[in-house]
């Protein structure tokens, strides 16, 4: 009797390690992120627009702002994991805002097998760059924890020799022309010879307009490289696709 109790206990002990809970809901089932929290925010039916990275609907390549020339023009391609709201919005503030980059860990797997099947392979990683001042702050940038992810998983280097050379102001109030012009002059490479002639995945947490993507690729193409590839965890919906509130 007692042999099969202790059976029983490995094989629930045996079943249970599969299991864990969703990185965004906390919700207990099988894999990292549960079905209702893929539709939510991963939204893996829709397509995300090659110049900036929003989810779009599936038939279109570009958005209507892309459309009309008012997208980021230096990278070759970019995309988003999943929509900015809800669970994967409160997973990349509390990795920013709550001193908790640890919690990448969670979703490190999966966003790395999304992004090596949505882009080219590429020499290496460059995170964008965090002013000094902020990082004192902030004691880490986040960009750097999710490029940390994608190296371990994917085992691509991460390539140093970007820095943010000025402080700017927030981005969050301002329209794409303020966010271009206060980023104008805020990112330099020091060290060229790590970069040129390669290419590379421009890695952040979130991208709404582009702009900051746009400022630190330009900087990168005036130093040799040849392709970039922005990644972000999370990206906005195209306008006309945002659910509308009661």
């Amino acid at each position: 009797m007692g042999f099969w109790k202790e059976a029983t206990k490995i094989t629930q002990a045996l079943w249970f390690a599969n299991q864990q809970a969703c990185a965004f809901c906390g919700g207990e089932q099988a894999g990292v992120i549960c079905p209702t929290c893929t539709t939510d925010y991963l939204q893996p039916e829709l397509e995300r627009c090659r110049r900036c990275g929003k989810l779009i609907l599936s038939e279109k390549l570009l958005c209507l702002d892309c459309e009309a020339g008012r997208g980021p023009k230096y990278l070759d391609q970019v995309t988003a994991w999943g929509y900015y709201s809800g669970g994967l919005k409160d997973l990349i503030q509390k990795v920013k805002f709550e001193a908790n980059p640890r919690s990448i860990r969670a979703i490190a797997r999966p966003f790395s097998d999304w992004a090596i099947s949505k882009l080219p392979v590429v020499d290496g990683i460059v995170p964008v760059p965090m002013h000094a001042t902020r990082l004192a702050e902030r004691g880490f940038n986040q960009a750097e924890v999710i490029s940390s992810a994608l190296h371990w998983e994917l085992g691509l280097p991460i390539l140093r020799g970007v820095e943010r050379i000025e402080p700017t102001l927030s981005q969050v109030p301002l329209s794409r022309q303020e966010r271009l012009h206060n980023l104008k002059g805020a990112f330099g490479v020091f060290q060229p010879q790590y970069i040129e002639g390669k290419s590379v995945w421009l890695v952040d947490d979130v991208t709404t307009t582009g702009a900051t993507l746009e400022a630190v690729a330009k900087a990168l193409l005036g130093s040799g490289v040849v392709a970039i590839y922005g990644l972000c965890l999370a990206a906005g919906l195209e306008k006309k696709l945002v659910p509308l509130r009661d």
